[in-house]
């Protein structure tokens, strides 16, 4: 049986593309060496600066009850011509020490007209996912008795640009409204972080609260390390070590300040009004409530009330973030996450698990989708010419 020969993509464009792009690699290449150099050396400059401590023995773990909440949503969209559709899940695991003892699964879809931006649906899928994923968090915290709760990603990572959908029909299920999701997703959050057994695994990182206290510090933008502070806490953390905001920047919840620092500096002083760097913090402060209070609608305390810390577990895996309540003891968390972690990614091995049973497939909602359409053939009741111009795609040179 003969398997037939899969050529890279890039041997199936034009010859003078390919060419083209060979040396734009080569300039990229250049470029990006330059910029690592740099880094390097401001990274070694700074590495006097934070603590970090090692993980203590602590195994009191071993007697809680631990759940983990993940939620995934269509990859991408399907576009008709009609309408566009998508669909979303949760689950959760739950754990007692090392065994898992139960497990549970929810979904729904999101279907629109065409008549709004696509980037709006996008943001309201990604929203009702996340109100998914709460709903099953608090299931488990109020009908579960567990003692530790993980959920994916930070509490209030969804709050940027909630302002632009608050006055947009959804008309799905409960929401009639962009602002009544928002509500639910932000009041949920708030709960699960006012329970005190929340923790949020934190993957992606986008703070940059370092930079932006050496902003601070030193008075001059040159200094900074332009890496976020997963990259830069990579290169200086060694396994089975950890690192909290508070030890250097001086409060748990500083790091929400220092992470806007750099921007509202720049913009201050484009303006000309930049008066000194505590002028500078001022400022932030104020445009980071100013922002919590569009988007979410809430008291901004509601939402500076988290601590973030970093533990690296092994040295094949960078470092991962982890958020709490500003007055969670940390330390038993540390020894949990490193006696549980995945030696493969460097996390807590039950977020991985749920991730990985609850992630869909890139090609589920076209499926989903011609599963619809097929019910609908049958019907004897519509006219199938209707239909079938309804599920057009929008571009039919391209697969979804």
């Amino acid at each position: 049986m003969s398997r037939e020969t899969e050529y890279p993509d890039w041997s199936k464009m034009p010859i003078t593309l390919q060419h083209q792009f060979f040396s734009h690699a080569r300039d990229e290449a250049l470029a990006c060496k330059q910029k690592l150099t740099e880094q390097a050396e401001k990274i070694r400059q700074f590495s006097s600066f934070p603590e970090f401590k090692r993980v203590s023995e602590d195994d009191q773990w071993k007697n809680w009850t631990v759940a983990c909440v993940d939620g995934s949503y269509s990859p991408a969209i399907s576009e008709r011509i009609g309408a566009r559709y998508g669909a979303y899940c949760g689950g959760y695991l739950i754990f007692k020490g090392e065994e898992l003892v139960d497990e549970g699964y929810q979904s729904g879809t999101l279907s629109q007209d065409q008549v709004e931006d696509p980037e709006y649906t996008g943001m309201i899928l990604s929203l009702l996912c996340i109100n998914l994923e709460r709903k099953i968090a608090l299931h488990c915290l109020k009908n579960e008795g567990v003692d530790l709760l993980l959920i994916d990603g930070s509490f209030f990572g969804f709050r940027a640009r909630c302002s632009e959908i608050r006055n947009k029909e959804i008309n799905n299920g409960d929401f009639v409204t962009g602002g009544d999701l928002v509500d639910s997703v932000r009041d949920k959050s708030i709960e699960l972080v006012n329970s005190g057994k929340a923790v949020g695994i934190i993957k992606r990182v986008h703070t940059t609260a370092l930079d932006g206290w050496l902003l601070y510090k030193h008075g001059d933008e040159s200094c900074c390390m332009g890496r976020n502070d997963r990259s830069i806490l990579a290169s200086l953390m060694s396994p089975k070590s950890w690192f909290a905001y508070e030890w250097l920047l001086g409060s748990p919840g500083a790091f929400n300040q220092f992470t806007g620092f750099r921007e509202t500096y720049r913009r201050l002083v484009a303006r000309r009004r930049f008066k000194g760097m505590n002028s500078v913090f001022k400022e932030t402060v104020r445009l980071i409530e100013r922002d919590i209070k569009r988007n979410l609608n809430c008291a901004p305390d509601d939402v500076l009330q988290t601590a973030r810390r970093y533990l690296r577990c092994n040295n094949s895996a960078p470092p991962f973030c982890f958020e709490t309540r500003k007055d969670a003891d940390p330390k038993p968390l540390v020894a949990y996450f490193q006696a549980v972690h995945n030696p493969a990614t460097g996390l807590p091995f039950p977020i991985d698990l749920i991730d990985e049973n609850v992630s869909l497939p890139r090609g589920f909602t076209k499926e989903f989708v011609e599963e619809v359409e097929a019910l609908l053939i049958r019907d004897e009741e519509l006219d199938k010419i209707d239909l079938s111009n309804y599920f057009m795609y929008i571009n039919p040179q391209k697969e979804e």
